[in-house]
């Protein structure tokens, strides 16, 4: 017992690492990494689990019915073609 406790009194007596003064920052800063990788996980599952859902949602409502034009349209002409606005 009287080594143990010989060894233990050495180790004791000896200087620390001064890498051990750092190791709070990378901790921490490892912890802040971890948690801002949490953060945006779930907002992209949130954001995958929207789109999933607005899609679903957006194929079982029913749309409303397709309707033919009331005039036949001349040569792709649009209603808002400014002969059509003048009345011509």
């Amino acid at each position: 017992m009287s080594d143990l406790d010989q060894w233990l009194g050495q180790l004791r007596a000896a200087p620390t690492d001064p890498r051990l003064a750092m190791m709070d920052e990378a901790v921490m800063a490892g912890v802040a990494h971890r948690r801002e990788r949490a953060v945006a996980r779930r907002s992209l599952a949130l954001a995958g689990i929207m789109a999933i859902g607005v899609g679903w949602v957006s194929s079982v409502v029913p749309g409303s019915p397709a309707q033919a034009a009331s005039q036949p349209v001349v040569i792709g002409m649009s209603d808002y073609a400014p002969s059509r606005l003048l009345g011509q």
